[in-house]
């Protein structure tokens, strides 16, 4: 079985969200054996371990992220480190057969380069996926009161931290008109929102993620106690609340 990860164990990322979104959209396209791939924002490789076993031993993938401490190269897959606040990406001009990048942590310096550079190591009629989790407040069904808005502020807080006030880490809001201005078409856009119930999956990627941010969420208007109160609310299947949103777009580079 084909792994990248080397074994170390990882802090709850809500990064791994996207990895069934990406999913969706690999499963549209007709990936071969022997193609050349480019993922950036590896993350703990799980996509890029799936992006393998696609490619087969006769094609590869080049795997990028800030951090590859989670990563490891194998006979297929090639790792590369890349800060992405000046470094340029692996591999040279039309070169893949697909590029594909998940919404990355932490503030990207300047998103629209790091698509234009994909598409620029595109082979002609290459397919570019992204990812991301647009920026909104987190929804409420149930319970209402104090219980919602603890819920409401929470949900809404982690995202900021890990995408940056506003979700200044997602890919452009208007990702069309970049795509087609750098030679992309066909362009399909997918946008997914589920119910999470207390207790479920979802929920508890929310525990986990306010559990490991606890040191950074505690201020003088929200104490240990509203943590632990948020952790026994993640856990009641009585809780009902609306997903981040999950974005999805795969387009066609120009042949």
């Amino acid at each position: 079985m084909t792994t990248t990860h080397n074994g170390r164990l990882h802090p709850p990322r809500l990064l791994e969200l996207l990895d069934p979104t990406i999913g969706h959209e690999l499963d549209r396209l007709e990936i071969r054996p022997g193609q050349r791939i480019l993922e950036v924002g590896a993350g703990t490789g799980e996509i890029t371990a799936r992006l393998a076993r696609l490619v087969g031993r006769t094609g590869s993938v080049a795997a990028v992220d800030k951090d590859t401490s989670y990563l490891a190269p194998t006979a297929v897959i090639d790792v590369y480190q890349r800060n992405f606040n000046g470094d340029g990406l692996p591999g040279e001009p039309g070169t893949f057969d697909l590029a594909v990048a998940r919404w990355l942590h932490g503030t990207l310096p300047d998103p629209a380069d790091v698509i234009r550079q994909m598409i620029e190591r595109l082979r002609p009629g290459g397919w570019l996926i992204l990812a991301d989790i647009p920026f909104a407040p987190t929804r409420v069904f149930r319970p209402n009161g104090e219980d919602a808005e603890l819920i409401q502020r929470l949900g809404t807080k982690i995202l900021e931290m890990v995408a940056g006030p506003g979700g200044r880490a997602t890919w452009s809001y208007d990702i069309a008109a970049l795509l087609i201005a750098n030679g992309m078409n066909p362009i399909c856009t997918h946008r997914t929102i589920e119910t999470w119930t207390g207790g479920g999956p979802g929920c508890r990627v929310l525990a986990d993620a306010a559990e490991h941010l606890r040191p950074q969420l505690v201020e003088p208007e929200l104490v240990h106690a509203d943590l632990d109160r948020f952790a026994a609310l993640m856990a009641d299947p009585g809780v009902l609340l609306g997903s981040y949103e999950h974005r999805a777009v795969h387009a066609r580079k120009g042949t």
